[in-house]
């Protein structure tokens, strides 16, 4: 929808003269290359990778380290290069959000056409970062949802012990209190900071959860960070296609008595995923669909008074559609672009608030509108400088068209039973025709890597950069259609019909008419940090490292009337 706008903005970040993110989407290698124990620079590390466009070369500093970031997260082979010196040969799997470590010994070559290949060289985090991968492979193969929730929760220190289903508790934070993203594009919602499922499960490609020691890089949390990235095209096309099935028939019946049938009605869910190249090492494609139809036998509350305990079965049914296009590009050898756009629709039939609903005339309809815009861009200036830049936009419409179809007074009011679990009756909840409800996101982060290897005091990876984050909702909160809701605490049953019962006697608020029109049509609220860091993981020796850093945020906040609400830092 503000699209536009958003290359616009991106394109304004790339001019800054700090660029871009904490490594969201991509990953780090590093490691130190030694001759009889001692440091060895001139040494050429060239990596190459089905992730990474052609190849990636470095050369070893003073203190015979190398460093190599902003690479994508995959299996990588590494070889050291030194005349008079035989060759040596690594692999390596580094996660996103990673740093892998791949050291070498370096002898003097024999004769000339003496060769040395070490290759499954495992990976070693190297970094006091704590954290775990998760490959999306190893999520499939296990008897879990294939989520990126379920994939964090594998993580040690993750629990989903919170109000919330659908947040986290790192480290014993509160569950809206983690930076939780997919593309580098946050995905909570700005209101409960629930963790919204944009993605398609067969798309993944893995999660990392960082738990400990988070380099300053990243912000507005104070548990944890779950990262999770999308598979990419490559040198070669690939593919994957799924179905699966469900029915209500197949969920046994329960012991009640007059419960009737389950509908016989089969439920799929496909899923498919193709990526490759435009040109091969220069432009990647990938994309991903989903399309899911399912339903589900429900039934009304029956009514207090009825004798029969008549119930009305409904089905509730549910298509979503969610589609994903990634392009990855090379300008030059050193200048790389990827974009990733994701969108999503749902909509369902036969909706209710609550499972206690007397009666049809309390469910709706609605749709959940959602889209993911990141764009990235990282480029090496020279041998040890790197700068990077990301723009990340979610939209997230929710429960558009959801409530009543009806504004007059008698089809728009909602009725509800305190008496009975405040059990609705007469009219949906909110109103369907009124206004539409969004809770968007919208950032920039720019940074630059600088990698300075000394013999006395070991490597530093220096990080500086400049973040900006915005969270916004509109919404205009109407409680039903007519604006009018009537509590009762009893309700009577008359050959089929629900009457709302007023006894005397009964005082507020057990029996009360409640009004909450909107006088005034709300604006879009607006939470902005702005933020400045600076980061040193500084590798003292192959054993001893440090993160050392610091981080400024200054919030700002609007409310939906147009009022300053927060200024701190």
């Amino acid at each position: 929808m503000r699209f536009s706008r958003s290359v616009l903005a991106v394109a304004a970040c790339l001019l800054l003269s700090m660029p871009a993110f904490a490594q969201v989407t991509t990953a780090d290698l590093t490691g130190t290359v030694t001759m009889d124990g001692g440091p060895l620079p001139g040494v050429s590390v060239r990596i190459s990778s089905p992730a990474l466009q052609g190849t990636r070369t470095t050369v070893t500093g003073e203190g015979g380290s190398y460093n190599l970031p902003g690479i994508p997260p995959g299996r990588y082979t590494v070889i050291f290069e030194l005349e008079g010196m035989q060759t040596v040969t690594r692999t390596v799997n580094i996660g996103v959000a990673q740093t892998g470590r791949v050291d070498a010994s370096m002898r003097l070559a024999a004769v000339a056409e003496a060769i040395t290949v070490t290759a499954a060289a495992p990976s070693v985090l190297e970094t006091p970062q704590v954290s775990s991968h998760v490959p999306h492979a190893l999520v499939d193969n296990l008897p879990i949802a294939r989520t990126v929730f379920q994939a964090a929760m594998l993580s040690p220190g993750v629990n989903d012990n919170t109000v919330s289903g659908a947040q986290f508790s790192i480290s014993g934070s509160p569950g809206y209190d983690n930076l939780v993203m997919v593309n580098g594009v946050v995905v909570t919602e700005a209101v409960r900071s629930q963790m919204l499922q944009l993605y398609i499960e067969d798309a993944v490609q893995e999660t990392t959860v960082l738990t400990g020691a988070i380099s300053a890089e990243f912000g507005r949390f104070t548990g944890g960070v779950v990262n999770a990235i999308t598979k990419s095209g490559g040198n070669e096309f690939s593919g994957s296609f799924r179905d699966s099935f469900s029915n209500p028939a197949w969920t046994a019946k329960t012991p009640w008595p007059t419960q009737p049938d389950p509908t016989e009605e089969l439920g799929q869910v496909y899923e498919a995923t193709l990526g490759g190249y435009i040109m091969r090492d220069r432009l990647w494609f990938f994309t991903a669909g989903r399309l899911a139809e399912t339903s589900n036998d429900l039934f009304t509350r029956p009514v207090p008074g009825d004798p029969n305990r008549t119930t009305t079965r409904f089905v509730s049914t549910n298509e979503n559609t969610k589609y994903e296009v990634k392009l990855t590009g090379s300008i030059t050898s050193s200048h790389n672009l990827v974009g990733s756009y994701y969108n999503e629709d749902s909509s369902s039939t036969n909706t209710r608030f609550t499972s206690a609903s007397y009666d049809l005339d309390s469910l709706s309809n609605r749709s959940d509108p959602k889209e993911l815009l990141g764009l990235f861009y990282n480029g090496i200036l020279s041998q040890n400088l790197l700068v990077e830049g990301r723009y990340s936009q979610m939209e997230y419409g929710i429960g558009h068209g959801s409530g009543s179809q009806f504004t007059d007074p008698i089809r728009g009011t909602l009725m509800l039973n305190l008496g009975d679990s405040s059990a609705r009756f007469n009219s949906p909840t909110f109103c369907g025709v009124c206004d539409r409800e969004w809770r968007n996101n919208e950032g920039w982060v720019a940074k630059a890597n600088y990698f300075l290897s000394t013999r006395s005091i070991g490597t530093h990876n220096l990080v500086a950069g400049v973040e900006q984050f915005s969270e916004m909702r509109y919404a205009n909160n109407h409680q039903s259609g007519s604006g009018f809701r009537v509590f009762v605490n009893d309700v009577q049953w008359v050959d089929g019909t629900i009457y709302p019962t007023i006894n005397p006697g009964d005082r507020a608020p057990a029996a009360l008419i409640r009004w909450t029109p909107i006088f005034e049509s709300a604006l879009f609220s607006n939470l902005e940090t702005q933020s400045l860091f600076v980061n040193d993981r500084w590798d003292l020796s192959p054993n001893l490292s440090f993160n050392i850093g610091a981080r400024f945020d200054k919030n700002d906040t609007v409310d939906a009337s147009g009022n300053k609400t927060s200024d701190d830092s």
